[in-house]
């Protein structure tokens, strides 16, 4: 495929679709590409689009995250302009998860693109149960290789659609609750005796949920449940008020695991990492890199 620049769009919460966008922006420049960039934060506007158009969100209830959807809404029409659609979730390309993208898909081909190309990137899990630090690390390590693969297979020309299972779909449409879970989950957010008023949650919340006003927290109706507020506070002084158990016991940082992985330079077996059936996509992803044995 020939092409000389890419827009990267993405929408990011606790930090791993961020981490996916770093790596594609550098595998990109290393072959010469130029590449710009957009978070979906905030009022979302739509932009000029270039050569390649590669989308990229973290999976939230069988689906793309509100956020895509509005841009979406957003774009021009189209003829046969090329995307790549990448999905990043905790749990690889798995059941109910292998119909994250049909929606996503749907919506740019109706506008004319060209979806040329879609996959699954995994990332440390922030929802109910935790990776240990060694498979955090792993993930970490291995998700800027399958990157880079991907942007050699695009510009080879490749092509890779994927087929997933029927009751996957029907999760998938199961999944846009959420929205109505997302409202209900940030509206009973509370903010504890910790806080010291600093503002970094109303600064920082990807979908302006969040007012603070003569130094009272309001929790707006636009939460899609990213957990950023309620992991990245500093003071941890956000909790929720419905829905404890979704979060990880003892909070979740990949700043922290990054910092502390910079040392490593032996990595465990897969087979020592995984242990539950759950975690087979992550295990099919981590032979996939080739960065470990088996």
């Amino acid at each position: 495929m020939d092409f000389n620049h890419v827009n990267l769009v993405y929408f990011t919460g606790t930090g791993g679709t961020a981490r996916v966008a770093d790596a594609f922006e550098r595998s990109f420049q290393n072959h010469s590409i130029t590449v710009q960039r957009t978070e979906l934060k905030g009022v979302i506007e739509p932009i000029n689009l270039d050569d390649l158009l590669v989308l990229v969100f973290p999976v939230y209830a069988f689906n793309a995250p509100k956020p895509v959807g509005e841009w979406l809404k957003k774009i021009p029409q189209a003829t046969g302009k090329p995307v790549v659609v990448i999905s990043v979730s905790s749990g690889g390309e798995i059941s109910p998860n292998t119909a994250c993208r049909v929606n996503t898909i749907r919506r740019l081909e109706k506008k004319g693109y060209d979806v040329i190309y879609e996959k699954m990137l995994v990332m440390p899990s922030n929802f109910m149960i935790g990776f240990n630090e060694s498979l955090s690390a792993m993930v970490l390590h291995a998700t800027p290789v399958v990157v880079s693969q991907v942007v050699v297979d695009l510009i080879a020309g490749k092509r890779r659609r994927t087929w997933p299972y029927g009751i996957d779909r029907i999760a998938s449409k199961l999944g846009y609750f959420e929205t109505y879970g997302g409202r209900f989950f940030g509206r009973h957010l509370k903010v504890n005796d910790n806080c010291i008023n600093c503002g970094w949650c109303e600064k920082l919340c990807p979908l302006d949920n969040i007012k603070i006003l003569a130094g009272e927290h309001i929790f707006e109706n636009n939460c899609v449940i990213c957990l950023r507020c309620v992991y990245g506070c500093p003071q941890h002084a956000i909790l929720p008020g419905l829905g404890k158990f979704i979060l990880i016991p003892g909070g979740f940082s990949l700043h922290k695991v990054e910092n502390r992985m910079n040392h490593l330079t032996v990595f465990p077996r897969i087979s020592q990492v995984i242990n539950r059936v759950s975690l087979s996509g992550v295990r099919d992803y981590l032979i996939e890199s080739g960065c470990f044995k088996l």
